[in-house]
C-alpha cells in the first residue's frame, strides 16, 4: 500500500508540472508557418493579457485503481513589468486531496500564497522568485506556446472556421516528447523522468486558435495519454486541458492587496 501511494504520488507531481493585420491579408494565409510568424510578431508586442484554464486528468493504477483530478486556474498577467495574480482550484476523488483553493501574486520581488489550511497569506523565500516567475511565463505565455509549435510546424494541419484560424498537431512517442517538456518546464520534467522506469507518450493532440484579424491566440485545448511505470506499479493518464486567452492588453497595474502584505 504504501509502495503504492509513492508511485501515486510521484504521478500527481508530474502530472502538476505538467499542470499560451488585416482581414483581407489573414484570409490569403494557408500556411500554417507564415500565420504562426505573423501571430508571434503581434505577441512580441504584448503588455498584458488574461487567461482561464480547465484541467481534468483520469489516472489509472495497475489497471484497475482510478483517480481522478479537476483543476481550474485564473489568471491576469503583465508582461513589463512581469507580475501576475493567479487564482487555482483543485478537487480529487484521493480522500488526502479533497479541494484545494488557493491564489498567488507575483509582483516586483514579492510572491505571496493563501495557505487555505492556515487561512492566511504566506510570502515565498525570495530565491524561489526567479524560478516561480519563469514557469508561470512559460506555462501561461502564448507567445511561448507559439514559438514551441513552431518545431513541428511540418506536421501541423491548418484550417480556418469563421474569423479563426485553427491549427492542429496530433502525435506521439519520443519525437512529441518536447510537447510534454513544454508544459513540465523543461529540467524539472527530467528529474521526473528519473523517477519512473517506463516512461510512454502514448498520443498528443493540441489544438490552438487565432483570431484572422488580430492574430492574437483565443483558445488553446490539449489532450495528452501518458504511461508511467515506477516499481512495479504501472499509471496510465489521461490528461485533458482547454484554456481561453482575452483581455489582451486590458490588464490593469497588478498590485498587492493590503490583505495580503498585513
Amino acid at each position: 500500500m504504501l509502495k503504492r501511494l509513492k508511485v501515486l504520488g510521484a504521478a500527481i507531481a508530474f502530472l502538476l508540472v505538467l499542470s499560451a493585420c488585416s482581414e483581407e491579408a489573414a484570409t490569403n494565409l494557408t500556411d500554417a508557418e507564415e500565420v504562426l510568424k505573423r501571430s508571434l510578431e503581434v505577441m512580441e508586442t504584448l503588455e498584458s493579457y488574461s487567461m482561464t484554464m480547465e484541467s481534468d486528468q483520469t489516472m489509472t493504477i495497475n489497471d484497475t485503481e482510478k483517480v481522478t483530478m479537476k483543476m481550474m486556474i485564473d489568471a491576469d498577467m503583465t508582461l513589463e513589468p512581469l507580475a501576475f495574480h493567479q487564482k487555482l482550484s483543485m478537487e480529487s476523488d484521493i480522500e488526502m486531496m479533497g479541494k484545494y483553493e488557493t491564489e498567488m501574486y507575483l509582483v516586483g520581488e514579492q510572491v505571496f500564497m493563501f495557505e487555505p489550511m492556515m487561512n492566511q497569506w504566506m510570502e515565498l523565500p525570495m530565491d524561489l522568485v526567479g524560478d516561480i516567475g519563469a514557469l508561470s511565463e512559460m506555462q501561461l505565455s502564448p507567445d511561448q506556446q507559439l514559438l514551441m509549435l513552431r518545431s513541428f510546424v511540418d506536421q501541423i494541419d491548418l484550417s480556418e472556421k469563421g474569423n479563426e484560424y485553427v491549427l492542429k498537431l496530433t502525435g506521439e512517442g519520443t519525437e512529441f516528447m518536447e510537447l510534454a517538456q513544454f508544459f513540465g518546464g523543461g529540467s524539472e520534467l527530467e528529474e521526473m523522468f528519473e523517477l519512473f522506469t517506463q516512461f510512454d507518450l502514448n498520443k498528443v493532440d493540441y489544438e490552438i486558435t487565432i483570431d484572422k484579424d488580430t492574430f492574437y491566440q483565443t483558445k488553446l485545448t490539449m489532450t495528452m495519454d501518458l504511461t508511467m511505470a515506477m516499481e512495479g506499479e504501472k499509471v496510465h493518464t489521461v490528461q485533458t486541458m482547454k484554456a481561453t486567452i482575452h483581455g489582451y492588453n486590458e490588464v490593469g497595474e497588478i498590485v498587492l492587496p493590503a490583505e495580503v502584505l498585513n
